[in-house]
């Protein structure tokens, strides 16, 4: 169980890392053309971004892996590994409010209440 915990807390960070760069106010701001794509495409961010991306799907696969390995979850571990890897969008929310300046509102706070709960109550 502490290698799910591991590979859920990478593949958090993965996805934060990834959503953070892909949603600067550089890249998202102003109109998307189809050149203005390409362009995006060949930045920096857009490269990590991607390849955070790519960790994070990788982090999915060794979650299920690691959950279908245990008999008590094995019938269902792409689902648990689903559940499991929601708690990445709280900390997505979370990070978005520290360095995007976006604001969390109420419904999103009570929302991540929520999704930990219901997290707890799955994997318990």
């Amino acid at each position: 169980m502490l290698s799910v915990v591991i590979y859920a807390v990478l593949f958090s960070v993965a996805t934060v890392v990834s959503i953070l760069l892909l949603g600067s106010r550089e890249i998202i701001g102003g109109v998307i053309t189809p050149i203005r794509m390409v362009q995006i495409i060949f930045t920096w961010q857009f490269i990590l971004g991607a390849f955070m991306a790519l960790i994070a799907r990788l982090l999915f696969m060794l979650i299920n892996n690691a959950l279908y390995r245990m008999p008590e979850f094995s019938d269902s571990s792409t689902t648990i590994t689903a559940l499991i890897t929601t708690v990445a969008l709280v900390f997505v929310i979370i990070a978005n409010y520290y360095f995007l300046n976006e604001q969390i509102t109420f419904t999103q706070a009570i929302g991540a209440a929520i999704i930990f709960f219901g997290i707890f109550l799955v994997t318990s």
